[in-house]
């Protein structure tokens, strides 16, 4: 192969490597963190069975990501009824509020 062919074909195969680790490292540089939603529904619990009387089943959905301003729901089961909480992240380290809706 001449020089310049060797150079060219160095400079494309530094290109593709290059580009397949930048794209690797986008992928896991950062890991997001997700709420433990299982502490929330144990607290809608808690909240049921103080302010009601009222044992509740409380389910919510489980990778919630915790960053602030996020917003889902949970479902509180007592019986046959059925109530939605509505959970707000008030900051990025698992603190939310939530009300029933």
């Amino acid at each position: 192969m001449p020089p310049f062919g060797q150079r060219l074909w160095t400079l494309v195969l530094a290109l593709i490597v290059g580009s397949s680790l930048a794209l690797a490292a986008c992928g896991s540089s950062e890991s997001i963190t997700t709420l433990d939603s299982g502490k929330i529904e144990r607290a809608i619990a808690q909240s049921s069975l103080a302010q009601r009387g009222l044992h509740a089943q409380v389910s919510c959905p489980s990778a919630v990501p915790q960053m602030e301003g996020v917003k889902f729901s949970c479902t509180a089961v007592v019986g046959s009824v059925s109530t939605r909480f509505v959970v707000v992240e008030q900051d990025g380290f698992g603190h939310v509020r939530y009300e029933a809706r």
